[in-house]
């Protein structure tokens, strides 16, 4: 029979064995340049110093993120603990809200950011930012999801993302913690 010391020693042991890494300076780095390729090849108008600029932003903020979360390798034990009340945060919408600051302050020209979610309002909601070229269809864009992976930035066509059906979020529906970037006239930062 498990006691509560027992379980307590399970539970380290297994957070301690299944923390996720954000990798090396130079395995991001690596990253960085592939995710900025792919921003280019979003639209031949994307500016690649703003694609280097907002991959290497949103590898190494991911990674700090994760430092902060401490993520076990499988996502959804991070969102027991976050719903058990054994860990403050890490839920997607976290991971996403805690992001975007970052993104959208490079103040990008040539890229345009997306709130998004796929299957609001039931057990497998999750949330992300999509990333398209100025003016592109919000279908065409880039999915860019730092929760999925514990931190190592997760990115892909969103038409490619099949398990997640992703939708534009209602402007009804920002987060409020990002309301003051989003909608400075509304929401004027302190």
């Amino acid at each position: 029979m498990f006691t509560v010391s027992r379980l307590c020693s399970l539970l380290l042991t297994l957070s301690l064995a299944a923390c996720v890494s954000p990798g090396t300076p130079a395995k991001r780095q690596e990253k960085a340049r592939l995710l900025s390729h792919d921003l280019q090849q979003l639209s031949p108008t994307v500016s690649a110093r703003e694609a280097d600029r907002l991959a290497t932003t949103a590898i190494e903020e991911s990674a700090k993120l994760s430092e902060d979360f401490k993520p076990f390798i499988h996502p959804w034990m991070n969102n027991g603990l976050v719903n058990t009340g054994l860990r403050k945060r890490g839920l997607c919408y976290q991971w996403r809200d805690d992001l975007f600051p970052f993104l959208f302050r490079l103040n990008l020209k040539t890229l345009d950011l997306h709130l998004t979610s796929s299957r609001r309002d039931t057990m497998r909601e999750h949330h992300g930012i999509i990333v398209t070229a100025k003016g592109q269809r919000f279908e065409d864009g880039l999915v860019i999801d730092p929760w999925r992976n514990g931190g190592r930035l997760w990115w892909g066509l969103l038409k490619d993302d099949k398990g997640h059906p992703w939708v534009p979020l209602p402007w009804k529906l920002t987060p409020m913690v990002l309301r003051p970037l989003l909608m400075p006239d509304l929401y004027p930062s302190r």
